[in-house]
């Protein structure tokens, strides 16, 4: 399955850091703010490459995007994190929204597909609009502490679950062919159509994040989760790595800037023949962004 491997290998190097010797452990969660709870709010931009395979009514069909090839054909997108803690204990919410439209590099080409019978024409462009919601909580279960008193750093160690709700609909737009099979097609004038409809599902996930404050407003972070298990995809995992640095203090909100590298991998299918759906890419490439914390 498509660099599972990563996604595992992630989870195992942030277990290994919760039983790294030479720091003390301890459970000292953050304080809280005067009402009890702490917010973040975070809108974000990630220029990600998309890589991978996708079936659109039983034709097969190859992803290769690249950030300028989605910058050029972005109608509108929207990404934004959102997080509330509590003593031990955070609550979370990650939102993006993208429409591309008439991209002639989205989909690269069209392949012969085994459950459908005659050629694929080639395919002339793409219009791709999804959602991916994710909703979860972490509970820090360890901070440690590394230095002497004077020049304390610290570490902390949060585990996490949640659901991530994907959405979809992607078009292709195909160039007849002689011998092409049009069952489940849209035809119009010299083009066929290929769409999905509405397609979506939930996946649960778990993962961690582990942060570690270098000095004084300054901060890395790195989080990996995985989860599908055949609930919703057959495995999807993720992967984000930050370095977050202090700007400043305005009408009461601390402001902070980061940037970052992120990962995202989904392989999901449905359907069989002209109703077979699939969806296994990943998207990955650098992130930033700018969080308010209140």
């Amino acid at each position: 399955m498509r660099s599972s491997a990563l996604a595992f290998g992630a989870m195992i190097l942030l277990a290994g850091a919760a039983q790294a010797d030479g720091f003390q452990t301890t459970v000292t969660p953050v304080q809280p703010g005067p009402t009890g709870w702490q917010f973040r709010f975070t809108p974000y931009a990630w220029l990600a490459w998309s890589e991978g395979d996708a079936v659109v009514r039983g034709r097969d069909f190859k992803v290769s995007a690249t950030p300028a090839d989605v910058l050029e054909h972005l109608n509108f997108a929207w990404m934004s994190y959102q997080e509330a803690r509590r003593g031990a204990i955070t609550l979370f919410s990650d939102v993006i929204y993208g429409n591309v439209s008439n991209s002639d590099s989205f989909v690269t080409s069209g392949m012969f597909s085994p459950s459908v019978s005659g050629t694929v024409g080639a395919a002339l462009s793409a219009d791709f609009r999804f959602w991916i919601v994710e909703a979860g909580f972490m509970y820090e279960t360890n901070r440690y502490k590394w230095g002497s008193s004077a020049a304390e750093t610290d570490t902390t160690l949060d585990l996490l679950a949640g659901v991530r709700y994907w959405r979809q609909k992607l078009d292709v737009d195909l160039a007849l062919a002689g011998t092409m099979n049009v069952d489940g097609l849209v035809v119009s004038g010299a083009t066929a159509v290929a769409r999905s409809g509405g397609v979506d599902w939930f996946d649960p996930f778990i993962g961690a994040r582990l942060t570690h404050t270098t000095a004084p407003g300054q901060q890395i972070m790195l989080r990996g989760d995985f989860g599908g298990f055949g609930i919703g995809s057959q495995f999807t995992w993720q992967l984000l790595g930050t370095y977050t640095s202090y700007l400043g203090t305005h009408a009461g909100i601390d402001f902070d800037a980061y940037l970052g590298y992120k990962a995202l991998s989904v392989d999901y299918d449905r359907g069989n023949g002209i109703d077979r759906y699939e969806f296994d890419v990943i998207q990955h490439g650098p992130v930033i962004g700018l969080t308010g914390t209140f």
